[in-house]
């Protein structure tokens, strides 16, 4: 048994040469810790947003990048600062979508302004810079344990702050006791010295304290520095070398200079190679704990395509020659549009005139990485000869799974072929082309393109069999990825809920009063539940969302039969006026499906909303959840529409679920076809019937979902569960 893997790509059909990528499952290395991003300024735009827009920028954020780390700053520096409400909002938001698998790691940014000679926590005032003597912590009049300086203090702030965190839900998880400590910034900012000087206080002797100090709490975070700019210069290792390393856990620093003249953050992103040497050195001689780069950016204030491709290059260059466990963007969501990863425009905010989240180049780069890698995997080994390509690989603990990421940074198209390793198969490929698609799915065959400046993960898994083909084309670019005009065959209908027949159910609320069942014709509906709702404004923060939510019957909720369905329709009622109804649901999250549906005050009202995100989110959904500024409604009936739902869940669901069933597989014997996702690219082509079971479910090692099934029959919805 061969453990490597290796590739053969070709530039062109008639120039064909001989490269390989090796990767070797069998040689370990470090451990990852996690990908993350930071969400410090510009909190209360975030919240700020609709709530639709908040839900949608939340899934993109937490849900689509998998995020592993999320950065907080520290701004309790005031006496009696709560936590901020923004902060509470936004990680209770991640920690929803993403659990333990999420982790804080918080940074302070300045000491209180009373622990500092300047009574400032910014470097400057009225456009006047301090002098450095005065952005430093203040001198102990006290014999202190630890040197000339309010070290204790300073340790001692961080603890209650810790704490206040906590008890307001907020569990941090990593420690940085000062961003930056060599920065000596116009903003919030505390110069320390590596060690104590006659005019700065010092790193070593400030983390001594801390240590000290957080090792006085019940589960103490773990403490991380010293965080400095950059790492040319031997800037970090001028830090490190005073002070004592089991103050620390994990070692963290700053991409923003590399060195040798390399100090222009966005000339690096362009030159990545520019990391190597001086991350190499780190790893030399910090390879005892784990190295975590918690902040980088181009500095430029706009988002280029070329950050990409310079992204994903300089990651890889930390996991592969760095020996980096944890790589945290700094702007996971930035204001005014703009953002290194995600920019969010809040309507009368700043200069923003709508309500519009944008997802940014780099945002697909990190995502090759952190969607598809998981904490306590490990970086496995991994090379090539061909110079154009960069290539880092990592393992799931038991070995079961791998995912590589190949980044092609030549400006001419490659192609790959025989990709496979000994004992495992590729289950997922996802490439992102400078200029191009991003995150776009392709095919899994004996061969890839891989276009100039892109990246490329393929997922591996341990005794997957791989699909033949014998051709290799780029989905990326081929015309064959236009969205189809899918002409959807009838699905199914399906009754959610039926309270002429089914009673009232089993109802939960957020308002006083509960759900009723009222068994009096109205209109030809012989019973109804009425529904109170809130009757004050939902968005307003002394109302907030008071949310009624109906419990689907077990077959239903059981079985997730809602990501099955194209959409759903309410047939409701105003009480005593024309209502509106923000309609949703609950599962392993929770969804809003769409806002402001209207039902009559005279007559009932069919209200139709979409199922999309159902599809979309793989949420389990078991609840449907109502709320509405208004009194409250009738609701009557619940029933979902085109549901496709699979033959061994239909038998469970008796006379609930209408007809069509499926369509008979045997009307694809020998029919050729292809395979779309939901967004329009091409999965797979050949003969249907080689990839349907006789349920019409697909054989297809691909991830979970609905997919669209192309023949001269026409389009054909179908799944993979």
């Amino acid at each position: 048994m061969r453990p490597n893997l290796f590739f053969f790509i070709c530039a062109s059909a008639a120039s064909l040469f001989a490269a390989n990528v090796t990767v070797n499952p069998a040689e370990t290395k470090q451990t990852v810790i996690g990908f993350g991003g930071g969400v410090v300024y510009y909190q209360n735009w975030f919240t700020a947003l609709p709530d639709s827009k908040k839900e949608a920028l939340y899934d993109t954020a937490f849900t689509g990048l998998n995020l592993s780390m999320l950065r907080l700053g520290n701004w309790l520096q005031e006496d009696g600062a709560a936590v901020s409400e923004h902060d509470i909002e936004i990680v209770k938001a991640a920690k929803d979508r993403l659990g333990d698998h999420l982790k804080i790691e918080m940074s302070s940014w300045s000491a209180p302004a009373n622990l500092k000679p300047s009574n400032d926590l910014n470097g400057s005032k009225d456009g006047n810079k301090y002098d450095s003597t005065a952005a430093t912590l203040k001198t102990s009049t006290s014999n202190a344990p630890y040197g000339n300086y309010v070290y204790k203090e300073f340790a001692s702030w961080w603890k209650k702050s810790f704490l206040q965190y906590r008890n307001a839900g907020i569990e941090v998880d990593y420690v940085s006791m000062q961003n930056e400590p060599d920065m000596f910034a116009d903003y919030e900012e505390t110069l320390f010295a590596p060690s104590e000087t006659g005019t700065l206080a010092g790193y070593a002797e400030a983390i001594a304290a801390l240590r000290d100090t957080m090792n006085t709490v019940n589960n103490p975070p773990k403490l991380i520095g010293p965080e400095p700019l950059g790492i040319g210069y031997n800037t970090f290792q001028k830090y490190m070398n005073p002070l004592d390393k089991a103050d620390l856990d994990a070692y963290a620093y700053h991409l923003y200079h590399a060195g040798n003249g390399n100090d222009n953050s966005a000339l690096n992103y362009v030159s990545p190679e520019n990391y190597r040497t001086p991350m190499s050195e780190i790893a030399k001689d910090f390879s005892d704990k784990p190295i975590i780069m918690t902040e980088f950016c181009n500095m430029l204030g706009y988002e280029q395509e070329s950050d990409m491709v310079g992204l994903a290059h300089i990651m890889q260059v930390g996991f592969s020659s760095g020996n980096l466990s944890a790589y945290i963007a700094w702007e996971l969501m930035w204001g005014e549009g703009k953002g290194q990863l995600i920019g969010v425009c809040t309507n009368g905010w700043g200069k923003c005139t709508e309500d519009k989240v944008t997802i940014n180049p780099e945002y697909h780069a990190l995502r090759h990485y952190s969607k598809f890698v998981n904490p306590k995997w490990n970086v496995i080994s991994s090379s090539t000869t061909e110079s154009a390509l960069k290539t880092v690989a990592f393992a799931s603990s038991d070995k079961d799974s791998i995912s590589l990421i190949i980044i092609n940074t030549g400006k001419s198209e490659l192609k790959l072929e025989d990709q496979a390793i000994s004992g495992y198969g590729v289950i997922t490929a996802i490439q992102s082309t400078e200029n191009g698609k991003k995150s776009v799915p392709v095919s899994i065959s004996s061969c890839y393109v891989l276009p100039a400046r892109s990246i490329t993960t393929l997922v591996y898994k341990k005794g997957a069999t791989e699909p033949n083909s014998t051709s290799c084309e780029d989905e990326t670019s081929s015309p064959s990825t236009e969205n189809p005009e899918v002409s959807k065959p009838a699905g199914s209908t399906l009754i959610i809920a039926d309270f002429s027949k089914d009673g009232l159910g089993t109802w939960e609320s957020d308002i006083a009063t509960a759900p009723t069942l009222i068994s009096q014709e109205l209109d030809g509906i012989s019973a109804y539940v009425q529904v109170p709702f809130a009757g004050c404004d939902q968005s307003e923060e002394e109302c907030g969302y008071q949310n009624v939510r109906y419990e689907m019957a077990p077959a239903l909720a059981n079985n997730s039969v809602l990501q099955y369905c194209e959409s759903m329709t309410i047939t409701a009622r105003g009480v005593s006026e024309t209502n509106y109804i923000n309609v949703g649901a609950v599962g392993s999250s929770w969804l809003d499906y769409e806002y402001g549906k209207t039902a009559s005050e005279n007559t009932w009202s069919e209200i139709t909303v979409s199922l999309e995100k159902e599809i979309d989110a793989a949420n389990n959904s078991s609840q449907i959840k109502f709320n509405s500024n208004n009194s409250g409604i009738y609701l009557a009936k619940i029933v979902a529409n085109n549901c496709l739902i699979p033959e061994e869940i239909a038998s469970e669901l008796g006379d609930r679920l209408g007809i069509p069933k499926l369509a008979n597989m045997n009307l694809f014997t020998n029919q050729k076809a292809v395979l779309f996702d939901l967004n329009g690219n091409v999965i797979w082509k050949g003969i249907a019937n080689s990839i349907l079971d006789e349920k019409g479910s697909l054989k297809l090692r691909v991830q979970q979902g609905v997919y669209i099934l192309k023949t001269p029959l026409g389009y054909f919805k179908t799944f993979k569960r």
